[in-house]
C-alpha cells in the first residue's frame, strides 16, 4: 500500500500559486499591447491622480489567469461553475464600466444579481453573525440572503474604491488573501485554500507590473474596475465560507478586520459626502490616500503606511480568532477603531506628523 507523501501535496499547493503568478505574468504584457492598440486606457480624473494614459487591463489578465487555473483544478465541482459564472458577470460589468461608464443602477443591479446567484445556487450564505451581544449566536434566518448579497457587493465596491494609487488595491487584496488563506488552511478547507493560492499568485503577478520599483517609477498597468470588483467579490465569498462552514469557523467579526481599511474608508467617505450634500457614489479625491497626499506625503509613503496598517488590522482579526477573543470584543473594537479612524481622517495633518516623518520625495 502506497503511503501518502506530504511533500507531494505541498509541491502541488506551491504549483497552484506559481501557475497563477506565471499566467498573469505572461498575459499582462500581451494585454498591455492590445490596450495601447485599441485605446483601452485609463486617464486621470477627479478620483485618479496618475500622470498619462495607463492600460487598464490588469484585472483582465488576473481574471484570465484565475479562469485557466481554476478550470483545470475545479472543473468537476458544481459550485465552482456557479462562482465562475458570477465572477464572469462581475468582470464583464467592470470591463464595460471602464469602457463606457455604466449608470450606477446597472452596475449595482448586475453585481447584486451575481451575488444572489452565488447565494442561492452555490448555497454560500452569511447564516450567522456570531455572538455579538454575549447572549448567544445571532442567526439571520430569512435575512441571510439579502445580508449576504449586501456584504458581497459592499466588499467588492469597497475594494474598487480603494484602487487609487500604484500598488494600493492590489496590496490590500493580497493582504486579505493571505489572512483568509491562513484561516482556510488551519480549518482544513482545502478547496477554498487552493482557490486562494491561485488568486494570490495572480495578485503577485499583477503587482509586478503595478507597484513602483527602482526599475519602474510608475505602474505599467492598472487593474481597472474589472479587477478591483472581481478581487473584492472573490474575497468576500472566501471570507463568508471560512466564517460559516466549519465547527471552528472564523467569527464574522474577525473577518471584518481583514477588510478594515477598504471598509472604513468607503463608509467614512460616504457619510462625509452625505453630510455635505453630495452623492455618496460620485467620484472624488476624498479617500484616505488622497488626504494623506494632501498632507504632504509621497505616493510611496502613503501606500506603505496604509498597507502596514492593513497588516496590523489583519493580525487583530487572525489572532483574535486564534486566541478565542469574544466576538463582541472583536466587533465593538472594530467599530471603536472606525470611530478613531474618522477622527484621524479629519485631523490627518497633525496625526501623521507624529507617526511618519515627512519626506516629499518617493
Amino acid at each position: 500500500m502506497r503511503m501518502h507523501d506530504p511533500r507531494v501535496q505541498t509541491n502541488n499547493k506551491a504549483m497552484q500559486l506559481i501557475y497563477g503568478f506565471l499566467f498573469t505574468l505572461l498575459a499582462t504584457p500581451a494585454l498591455i499591447g492590445a490596450a495601447h492598440r485599441y485605446g483601452f486606457l485609463d486617464y486621470p480624473d477627479e478620483r485618479k491622480q496618475h500622470q498619462g494614459a495607463i492600460p487598464a487591463v490588469g484585472g483582465l489578465a488576473m481574471a484570465l489567469a484565475i479562469a485557466v487555473c481554476t478550470v483545470f483544478h475545479f472543473a468537476g465541482n458544481e459550485i465552482f461553475w456557479v462562482m465562475f459564472a458570477a465572477t464572469f458577470m462581475i468582470v464583464l460589468i467592470g470591463f464595460l464600466d471602464d469602457w463606457m461608464k455604466l449608470p450606477i443602477v446597472i452596475r449595482f443591479t448586475a453585481q447584486g444579481a451575481a451575488a444572489l446567484g452565488v447565494s442561492l445556487f452555490a448555497d454560500v450564505q452569511l447564516g450567522q453573525l456570531g455572538d455579538l451581544s454575549g447572549s448567544g449566536t445571532i442567526i439571520l434566518g430569512v435575512s441571510a440572503i439579502p445580508l449576504t448579497v449586501f456584504a458581497a457587493v459592499g466588499v467588492a465596491n469597497a475594494m474598487n474604491l480603494s484602487d487609487g494609487m500604484d500598488g494600493l488595491a492590489g496590496g490590500l487584496a493580497l493582504i486579505a488573501t493571505v489572512f483568509i488563506a491562513a484561516v482556510a488552511y488551519l480549518s482544513d478547507m482545502k478547496l477554498t485554500f487552493d482557490g486562494l493560492l491561485i488568486l494570490g499568485g495572480a495578485l503577485i503577478g499583477f503587482l509586478f507590473f503595478n507597484m513602483r520599483f527602482p526599475w519602474q517609477q510608475h505602474a505599467r498597468v492598472f487593474m481597472g474596475d474589472s479587477g478591483s470588483l472581481m478581487l473584492g467579490f472573490l474575497l468576500a465569498w472566501a471570507a463568508i465560507r471560512v466564517t460559516q462552514e466549519t465547527d471552528n469557523a472564523l467569527p464574522p467579526a474577525a473577518a471584518l478586520w481583514f477588510f478594515a481599511i477598504p471598509l472604513w474608508d468607503t463608509v467614512s467617505l460616504m457619510v462625509r459626502r452625505v453630510l455635505t450634500g453630495k452623492s455618496p457614489f460620485q467620484p472624488g479625491r476624498d479617500h484616505l490616500h488622497h488626504i494623506l497626499v494632501r498632507v504632504g506625503y509621497s505616493d510611496s509613503q502613503v501606500v506603505r503606511f496604509i498597507l502596514l496598517v492593513a497588516v496590523a488590522c489583519g493580525l487583530v482579526g487572525f489572532l483574535g480568532w486564534q486566541l478565542d477573543v469574544p466576538d463582541a470584543v472583536l466587533f465593538y473594537g472594530f467599530l471603536a477603531m472606525f470611530a478613531l479612524y474618522c477622527v484621524g481622517v479629519r485631523h490627518a495633518w497633525k496625526l501623521m506628523r507624529l507617526i511618519v516623518p515627512l519626506h516629499r520625495h518617493p
